[in-house]
């Protein structure tokens, strides 16, 4: 796990550790971090792991997960490269850039790179893109997120992958068409843009609401998160399917796609009720 000390990390940590069908064989953060050296059961008391935070990636791993920094990011999948190890990559930044690096190590070895883990999210993109093509072009469209106060980039990978998902669906360009914010005199409200905003408040762990609105009527399509168990489980049952993958670009729809999505999803959904039956959803 990179990025181990975080917020993230932490619960991934936690939900690793309590995971039989999961061995956690290191944990990494940057080089000064001032946890560097502490064993894992220090750094989050529920992960009972003697591991030690270390800086670099090593062999004798199959998956790591990262959510750490754009740089540390870019800095890990080189070394995944080179060691032949599995990327599950929930890091994000509104770069399209850098996201267009991260996937060349795809060339190399397997690579899921998601905006969320949630099963919620990953439903809430697709079907916020088909309500934006069956509302049609009277209705405008406007998406919010919110974030707890920590938070350093904005707007979340999540609302960037919610844009996404609308854009490709009715024709816009992500990168030319979503307007961040407004201020002073920005004039009229043209026809193809797609209105970005984001909260940054208290302890919010991650809030998105789509807004469709016409002249005459208001929808809005909301998911708010409950926990980041829901991300970390997520990201880990990412990590189990890609295990023995070939390389390639994995998106979150392969991870749930199946011979029956029915299955799929409700052996998702139990994965979630167990977790929080065994105590490591808060």
């Amino acid at each position: 796990i990179s990025g181990a000390a975080g917020r993230m990390g932490r619960r991934l940590l936690s939900l690793a550790c309590a995971d039989k069908e999961v061995e956690l064989v290191q944990a990494i953060e940057y080089a000064e971090h001032p946890l560097m050296g502490k064993k894992v059961r220090e750094v989050e008391p529920e992960a009972q792991s003697d591991v030690v935070i270390t800086s670099t990636l090593e062999s004798g791993v199959d998956v790591v997960i990262d959510f750490s920094s754009p740089q540390g990011t870019l800095a890990l999948a080189k070394r995944a490269e080179q060691l032949g190890i599995a990327l599950v990559i929930g890091t994000t930044a509104k770069d399209f850039a850098w996201r267009a690096e991260v996937k060349k190590s795809a060339a190399v070895v397997p690579l899921v790179h998601a905006h969320n883990f949630s099963l919620g999210v990953n439903l809430m993109c697709k079907v916020a893109a088909q309500m934006a093509k069956s509302l049609g072009e009277d209705f405008d469209i406007e998406i919010v997120e919110g974030h707890h106060h920590h938070k350093v980039d904005a707007p979340s990978g999540t609302a960037l992958g919610i844009a996404t998902s609308i854009c490709q669906e009715i024709g816009r360009d992500v990168e030319k068409d979503l307007v961040y914010g407004r201020e002073g005199q920005v004039g009229k409200r043209t026809k193809r843009e797609i209105g970005m905003h984001a909260l940054r408040m208290g302890s919010e762990i991650g809030l998105h609401t789509v807004y469709y609105a016409s002249e005459y009527e208001r929808l809005e399509f909301t998911h708010r998160a409950s926990s980041r168990d829901v991300f970390a489980a997520g990201a880990i049952r990412t990590a189990k399917w890609i295990k023995g993958k070939p390389a390639a670009y994995y998106e979150m729809t392969n991870v749930l796609a199946s011979d029956d999505d029915v299955i799929r999803l409700g052996s998702w959904a139990r994965d979630q009720a167990r977790a929080r039956s065994l105590g490591m959803m808060t």
